[in-house]
């Protein structure tokens, strides 16, 4: 049995209305002030949700033990990483194979929810007294 498609996955979870198209195996969602970018490659689906060009200035040992604190808090659904470009995201992947609409459904809402949840309260956190160049990702 042949892997689902990206397309296949979007369509038989309804959510194929919200996404906009970014290229083959590639896709764009927005969860309020969040987005999440689903793609296949190769084998593997990912949804990430790039929030932060960079880690805070300062208090950053507070701020990677407050993204630790809201990993545990997402018990699995969802972690949050620093990419080696410095973006701090938010992302969940698995194999493509065996996936259902339902899973895939699971997986990209959690990641678009937990964006949306954990971006403001971060900003007013640790980025509100920052210069523009370190906040969230355009939209």
């Amino acid at each position: 049995m042949n892997p689902p498609t990206l397309d296949k996955l979007l369509a038989d979870s309804s959510l194929a209305d919200k996404a906009q198209s970014l290229g083959d195996n590639l896709i764009r969602l927005q969860w309020g002030s969040a987005f999440v970018i689903v793609g296949v490659s190769g084998s593997a689906i990912v949804a990430i949700a790039p929030l932060f060009r960079a880690v805070p200035r300062e208090n950053t040992d507070a701020f990677y033990r407050k993204l630790l604190e809201h990993n545990a808090y997402m018990g699995g659904m969802a972690s949050f990483a620093i990419q080696t470009d410095g973006w701090v995201i938010l992302h969940a992947g698995r194999a493509i194979k065996g996936m259902d609409a339902n899973e895939f459904a699971t997986m990209v809402s959690g990641v678009g929810r937990f964006a949306d949840q954990f971006d403001d309260q971060l900003i007013s956190e640790f980025y509100a007294a920052q210069p523009e160049s370190t906040n969230q990702a355009p939209t």
